[in-house]
Formats: C-alpha cells, structure tokens, sequence
C-alpha cells in the first residue's frame, strides 16, 4: 500500500512537473524557410550566403538563437556524409530578438577551407532555430543544408600554352643557328 502511495506521489511530481513545461513550450508559435538548402558545386577555397527567414507568429516577443547540429546517420540522406566542420559555418548573429508577429532575416555562410581533399564531396548538417525558454522542453526547428563540392579540377590542354613554347623554341633554335653561322662565317 505504500508503495502505491509512492507511486502516485511521484506520477504527481511527474504531472505538475512536465505537463505545464510541455503546454508552456508548445505555445511558442515560429516558423522558419526555408525548409532545405541545397549549395551545389562550391568550391574549396571559396564561400557562398543564403538566408534563413524566422518568423515570430507568437503575440510577445522572443529570442532566437542559431546553432549547427550533426543528424544521426539514419536521418541523412542517402549518399550524404556527415559535414566535416561546424566551424565552416557562420550566423550574421548568434540570435535575434523579433518583435511580436514580426519577421527577419539571418544570413548564413559556408565557406569550404581550400584543399584538394575537400573536392568531390556531398555533405549535410542541419541548422537549428531555437526561440530561447526558461521552460525544460524548447522547441527547436531545423533545416537541412546539403552541401556539394566540385570535383577534383582535371588537367585541361591548353593550346595558346603549347603553341607558345613551341614558338620560343623555334626562335631560340633558329637564333643559335644564325649566332653560330655568322660566329663560324667571321673567322
């Protein structure tokens, strides 16, 4: 019997507990677009911006913070490897304070380091809006970003190239020749 006093105590505790901070963070009313970014053919060494849309459909203010974060691996999608380095990504500002039934603006870049090992590659990370709460739930929205890299640069031919040296070779050949002829004609 006591036991099961105990039990209700605690299935009480875990009610009060949970159930407010459960409503009290589903309130919060936001959006987020895009939904997915897709960057194709970036290459190393270079860097590209896209923005994020946040819209506060809430009656009071909120603040919003942004953050990187790895999907599991049954979550990505197929043929997508886990993004490298979070660090490759920046926010125009870590959060933003948007007024009731306001929208704004965030711009995001990705900026792959210049090596040769990063050509080729197709990645994926996810990119978190939160609206900051003192509430133990918080809602969090994602939003996919694949990333793509161009392949390796191939060795191209480039003829203006040959036809120059050739050119410098012919004239360095045909000078010796004329040195050399008038060299031995003067003796």
């Amino acid at each position: 019997m006591v036991g099961h006093i105990k039990l209700a105590g605690l299935i009480a505790i875990f009610l009060v507990v949970f159930f407010p901070s459960l409503t009290l963070a589903q309130d919060v009313n936001f959006g987020v677009s895009p939904a997915e970014v897709r960057i194709n053919d970036l290459p190393p060494g270079e860097a590209t911006e896209f923005e994020l849309t946040i819209r506060n459909k809430d009656e009071i203010a909120h603040v919003f913070t942004f953050a990187t974060f790895q999907p599991p691996e049954e979550e990505r999608r197929e043929g997508r490897a886990e993004f490298p380095d979070d660090s490759w990504i920046s926010f125009s500002s870590p959060g933003i304070e948007l007024a009731a039934n306001s929208q704004a603006n965030v711009t995001v870049t990705v900026a792959i380091p210049q090596e040769q090992k990063w050509a080729g590659e197709h990645w994926e990370t996810w990119l978190g809006v939160a609206a900051e709460s003192s509430d133990l739930l918080a809602i969090r929205l994602y939003v996919r970003l694949l990333v793509s890299t161009n392949p390796a640069a191939e060795a191209r031919f480039n003829a203006g190239l040959v036809a120059g040296i050739v050119v410098g070779i012919v004239l360095l050949g045909y000078g010796s020749y004329y040195y050399f002829r008038r060299k031995t004609k003067s003796e």
